[in-house]
């Protein structure tokens, strides 16, 4: 059974563990913390008297009687133990949660749970019986936020998640309007980290207007700066059909000490635009609507109030690619995204590759 995912948590916090043995999964710290107040805020209603942090690899015996002693302050709550790391080896010591599994197990089917032990891991496979005891009840909360080239229609369904979760934390905490676009191109340059989109909600927070609604334009120059303009320059310049000097432009970020996963957002969010438009442009074919009225119409859905002044435009970026090429962008960018992840983690091969992709001149493979 796959693992209760935080926005969901965030969405229900009914949902959030009171007692026993839950597992924070990912590497998200901001999201960590996120599930922990929204635990805390019904197992511990009334503060955090109750509340004890442990370091790297605690003690099963410390753990165990932080959750099994009664407050001394008395109140509402329950004790509940916090323990970092516990798939890490440190200083030589095995793993708390490898350490500890027969333990843990044994606790997690017990009958009474005086108090709640929150577990951080950075995985937790799903085929060990903690976690099949566990992910039943809600218990195994998943902190990980996919890659924006993922394929899987779960994944994709937990990005869009992602996207309305930035929009709703830009409101809640920051009194910012971000719409889905700009929300999205945020998550984006903000490589699908939560604490990184906060760094970045806080830097437009300093550099706008209490209570400003934020433009996809606005993301792209106050974010990245020129960088993240130049990334999207380049890849403008590529449609066009000269990739030479698309790949000067990449040639200069880089030289600028661009981070390679950066510019791969910029061109991304790019990439996708078009598969987006040429989605909805078939879909208003689908409805009745002649070729010209679905272009013009996909151009409006995808641009809104700019596609009076970028219409044309990116109607003619739209005509050059040719919807046979951009077909493929969706498994282009996931190649590039797995080849940066592993054996071109140093390497621009991957990003000069898909600027020859949109190269006029390059035929892309037939449909089998």
């Amino acid at each position: 059974m796959p693992a209760l995912h935080v926005f969901d948590l965030l969405r229900s916090p009914e949902k959030a563990p009171t007692s026993g043995i839950c597992v924070l999964v990912g590497s998200d710290y901001f999201l960590h913390r996120q599930a922990i107040d929204t635990i805390l805020a019904k197992a511990s209603p009334e503060g955090t008297d109750n509340v004890r942090y442990f370091d790297d690899l605690p003690e099963w015996a410390e753990v165990i009687d932080e959750v099994s002693t009664a407050s001394l302050f008395g109140g509402d709550g329950i004790q509940v133990a916090i323990v970092p790391n516990v798939d890490k080896r440190t200083l030589n010591r095995e793993a708390f949660l490898k350490t500890n599994k027969d333990r843990l197990l044994k606790y997690a089917k017990a009958d009474y749970h005086p108090g709640l032990m929150i577990l951080e891991a950075s995985s937790f496979p799903g085929n060990t019986s903690l976690y099949k005891k566990l992910s039943p009840d809600d218990r195994v909360i998943d902190c990980r936020i996919p890659e924006p080239s993922t394929w899987k229609k779960p994944e994709k369904a937990i990005r869009t998640q992602a996207v309305k979760w930035v929009s709703t934390w830009a409101k809640k905490a920051h009194n910012l309007t971000l719409g889905s676009d700009a929300a999205e191109l945020m998550l984006e340059l903000s490589h699908s980290n939560a604490g990184v989109v906060e760094m970045n909600l806080l830097k437009l927070v300093l550099l706008l207007e209490e209570g400003a609604t934020v433009s996809v334009q606005e993301v792209q120059e106050l974010v990245s700066g020129w960088h993240q303009k130049n990334t999207f320059e380049m890849v403008d310049t590529a449609v066009t059909g000269n990739s030479g000097a698309a790949l000067e432009l990449l040639d200069n970020l880089l030289r600028e000490g661009q981070d390679l996963r950066q510019i791969f957002g910029g061109m991304s969010y790019s990439y996708r635009k078009f598969v987006r438009m040429t989605r909805g442009m078939q879909r208003h074919l689908r409805q009745g609507l002649t070729g010209q009225q679905a272009v013009q119409q996909c151009i409006a859905d995808e641009l809104g109030g700019a596609a009076k002044f970028r219409g044309k435009f990116t109607k003619g970026q739209l005509s050059s690619l040719g919807s046979a090429r951009i077909t493929h962008f969706m498994r282009w960018l996931l190649e590039a995204d797995l080849d940066l992840k592993n054996k071109f983690s140093r390497s621009s091969l991957p990003l000069e590759k898909l600027i020859i992709y949109l190269d006029r001149d390059f035929q892309p493979p037939r449909a089998s």
